[in-house]
């Protein structure tokens, strides 16, 4: 490799000697490790250590060790909300290395990982501001009673989190368990943990407590199943599929103890005939083809009416045609590669299969093998037409830069369509009436909903899906609710009334 591409500060976090436990950087239990590959070229330029059982029992300890000592979660709310900001500063500072890192480990384009980690700065002190914030409750009961109900952080939080937006969605998880003074046990995805290792560190030098914020590294059927079963662990966050999603809860529901999924999606993105056509088409571009589609609310189904659906699939093509697939680290790139071999192998099946369904391909699919596209794993933007809600393409999630298109006549079969899979994570909707916004917003089954617009996810208003897109939320003031618990105390206000009395 050639050392004077990396940006200055990122070196020192291409070569991570062990997980992050106990405020220690600590090898794997076994000495294993696991390749880390550039999608953009099939290059392997880092290696992460292979965490087990054992590793994560030795974190899940140390975080325990660090709740009951108090240090964070006793801690005064201002000085936590402190040194998330510090937390925060030191992304920033580091801003350029990190979106390197997370560009080779993830093959998304450089300008996409820019605004990745500025987004995690921006969650950070958001929920830096919101650690003083965080209420009880008082209120006089009956039988002459004063009752308190505190908010108390839960304990030892395990985080499971994805490969697609490695340290964005990250922070949406350990950013509110640390506000809440929670300690923390994470597992990033095997195939994107470099920018969380590094997250680690930086939380240790910006003052988070040791045992407080530890990171393993692994693959699912090791670290994550661990993690999830473990009894020590008090809450369990997961983000990621909806197949692996049961896998956590089955583990959890034999444990009884609570869990949050954001899991899978299958969004729809509806297009009335008054919309404004060239915003709703560039609307509908970018909410599939951002992150390579690979996002969990990406817009892959969309809804045409009738009376504009040829017009308005011409220009969406022509919007895809002209998105620029370049190597990741290219200024100009505007759609990276995809994450490995086997998840382009998917993809490409799944456009095999709508075709043979009956559907159009209208553009996309695999590249010429030339120049760039040689090497790695690409996939050109796609899209499909005149698919059917009985088609598995509109059924299920691809996970891919592949949009559906599927023609409606009325409002009615517009939302039902939308309505019409196991999914309920995101949808949008694109039109100049009021009332038909209004009637989207109310009907559609999703947790979240944009109208004229599509994908931006503010870190100040909750997400979080409805159905088979899971349960509980990230981001707002909503996700302290899974990190936190309530207690009452309840006071007497008068001498205790003997019930036995003779």
């Amino acid at each position: 490799m050639d050392t004077a591409t990396i940006p200055a500060g990122a070196a020192r976090f291409l070569e991570p000697k062990g997980h992050v436990i106990d405020g220690r950087v600590v090898p794997p239990t076994r000495g294993a490790t696991l390749p880390v590959e550039d999608p953009a070229t099939g290059e392997i330029f880092a290696q992460i250590p292979d965490g087990g059982a054992e590793d994560i029992d030795r974190a899940v300890r140390a975080a325990r060790a660090s709740f009951v000592a108090g240090t964070w979660s006793r801690a005064d709310p201002a000085h936590r909300g402190r040194v998330l900001w510090a937390f925060a500063r030191a992304i920033r500072d580091e801003a350029e290395a990190l979106a390197w890192l997370e560009t080779r480990d993830s093959g998304k384009p450089i300008a996409e990982a820019r605004a990745d980690i500025a987004g995690t700065a921006e969650i950070l002190e958001y929920y830096a501001g919101l650690a003083s914030q965080l209420f009880g409750q008082t209120a006089r009961v009956p039988g002459n009673n004063f009752a308190t109900v505190l908010r108390e952080p839960a304990g030892v939080v395990g985080q499971i989190t994805p490969w697609n937006f490695p340290l964005y969605v990250g922070a949406w998880k350990f950013a509110p368990a640390l506000c809440s003074g929670c300690s923390v046990v994470l597992k990033p995805s095997e195939l994107t943990s470099l920018t969380m290792l590094a997250a680690a560190e930086l939380a240790l030098a910006a003052g988070v407590p040791p045992g407080v914020f530890n990171v393993v590294c692994g693959a699912g059927p090791g670290a994550g199943a661990s993690l999830s079963s473990h009894p020590d662990v008090d809450v369990l966050a997961f983000t990621g599929g909806t197949v692996t999603g049961r896998k956590v809860l089955h583990a959890r529901a034999d444990l009884l103890r609570p869990t949050q999924l954001e899991l899978g999606g299958k969004s729809p993105n509806i297009v009335f005939d008054d919309a404004d056509l060239e915003r709703a088409s560039a609307g509908a571009a970018f909410g599939i083809f951002y992150n390579q589609g690979e996002n969990c609310n990406a817009g892959s189904r969309l809804l045409v009416q009738a009376g504009i659906y040829e017009r308005f699939v011409a220009r969406l093509v022509e919007r895809a045609r002209a998105i620029r697939v370049l190597p990741p680290l290219d200024e100009r790139s505007q759609m990276g590669a995809l994450i490995s071999a086997a998840h382009a192998r998917k993809v490409a099946g799944y456009v095999e299969v709508g075709i043979a369904e009956g559907a159009t391909q209208l553009c996309g699919g695999p590249p010429p093998p030339e120049q760039h596209f040689m090497r790695g794993h690409w996939y050109l933007p796609t899209v499909l037409a005149e698919v059917k809600p009985e088609h598995r393409v509109f059924q299920e999630e691809i996970f891919g830069p592949v949009v559906t298109v599927t023609k409606f006549t009325d409002d009615d079969e517009a939302i039902a369509l939308a309505n019409a899979t196991e999914f309920g994570l995101a949808a949008g909707a694109w039109t100049s009436s009021v009332q038909r916004a209004l009637r989207c917003s109310q009907e559609l089954q999703s947790g979240y909903v944009w109208i004229n617009n599509y994908n931006p996810t503010p870190v100040e208003v909750p997400f979080g899906g409805v159905k088979s897109s899971g349960f509980g939320r990230d981001c707002g003031p909503q996700a302290v609710d899974t990190y936190t618990t309530w207690k009452t105390v309840l006071w007497a206000l008068a001498p205790f009334d003997d019930w036995y009395k003779q």
